[in-house]
């Protein structure tokens, strides 16, 4: 187990050295300039002066090992865009706000999606089956934007049941009742897809193991359905539902920026769309090392947690 372990960690450093090389490539591939610089109001003289003060005036490849050195030291380095202020801070103030957003809508979406699973399967073409997967078609076929955009107008405009934006309310009190209300539009519409995703690899997975030999011996048995579903059906089925799972949380934490952005939440999202607008290299880079650590960690985690799941699985 231990060097399992050892070889996915270094096996991550790799894609994390990866992922980073490819994004420093595409932000200096994209056409236009870093926003500060091309201000009107920015003579040519003092935009290079800038340039230089920023470092933006040497060779592609020197600004890459100097990033590159500075990350291996702990320095993520600074915003080009927000006065110089260091990114490593401005990621960890954002991100208990992003976590926040997608650790609910991971819980959503658990403890939603697969017994709504399990459901359909056990109810196989019925009208429960039927409903079920037509939710989960839907919730799978709809854009996040537009589910969001419709929220909005019916819960928050035309109601005015629930906020529409931000993560409080200004002026409030800031407990838990209000977080709550802040928190449930974006939380349907950030876990509406890979809910309805989890709900049918759970209902696929259901029918796939009840059909194999080891549990019809277990019925003709006697044994109950509750107890055959229990210890040979559940953990069997859970295990490509855990692995499709651990796949949509780094998407979850992450990959929050369309949701983020509609409704005005404060987390890396958010920040990720604007560094992207400046052109802050800086600031994507960090945002994209936190995001590609979420994903490689999510990973391991679920391949840990197989042995547990079946015990036939062993790491050497």
């Amino acid at each position: 187990m231990h060097r399992y372990v050892l070889q996915r960690l270094v096996a991550s450093l790799l894609v994390l050295l990866v992922v980073v090389t490819v994004t420093f490539a595409m932000i200096q591939m994209a056409p236009g300039g870093l926003s500060i610089l091309m201000n009107p109001n920015l003579s040519p003289a003092e935009a290079a002066r800038l340039a230089a003060n920023l470092g933006l005036d040497r060779p592609v490849h020197q600004q890459y090992l100097q990033w590159i050195g500075n990350f291996l030291t702990g320095d993520l380095g600074q915003s080009l865009s927000y006065g110089g202020r260091s990114v490593l801070r401005m990621v960890t103030e954002r991100l208990p706000a992003t976590l926040l957003l997608g650790g609910v809508a991971a819980l959503v979406t658990l403890v939603v999606g697969i017994p709504l699973g399990i459901l359909a399967a056990r109810r196989q073409d019925g009208p429960v089956d039927q409903l079920v997967s037509l939710f989960a078609s839907i919730g799978l076929a709809t854009p996040n934007f537009w589910l969001g955009i419709m929220l909005i107008v019916l819960f928050s405009v035309e109601l005015g049941w629930l906020p529409s934006s931000g993560m409080r309310t200004l002026g409030g009190d800031d407990g838990l009742i209000d977080r709550t209300r802040h928190l449930i539009l974006p939380v349907i519409v950030l876990a509406t897809s890979n809910l309805a995703e989890l709900v049918r690899y759970t209902r696929s997975s259901w029918l796939e193991v009840i059909r194999l030999d080891y549990v019809l011996v277990a019925r003709s048995k006697g044994l109950s359905d509750r107890a055959v579903d229990r210890k040979h059906v559940l953990k069997n089925a859970l295990i490509p539902v855990i692995t499709v799972f651990g796949v949509s949380l780094p998407r979850l934490v992450g990959g929050s920026a369309i949701v983020e952005t509609l409704f005005s939440w404060p987390g890396l999202g958010q920040l990720a769309v604007d560094a992207a607008l400046r052109r802050d290299t800086p600031l994507i880079l960090g945002i994209t090392i936190f995001v590609s650590v979420a994903v490689v960690l999510s990973n391991l985690l679920i391949d840990l947690l197989y042995p547990l799941l079946d015990p036939r699985i062993q790491y050497s």
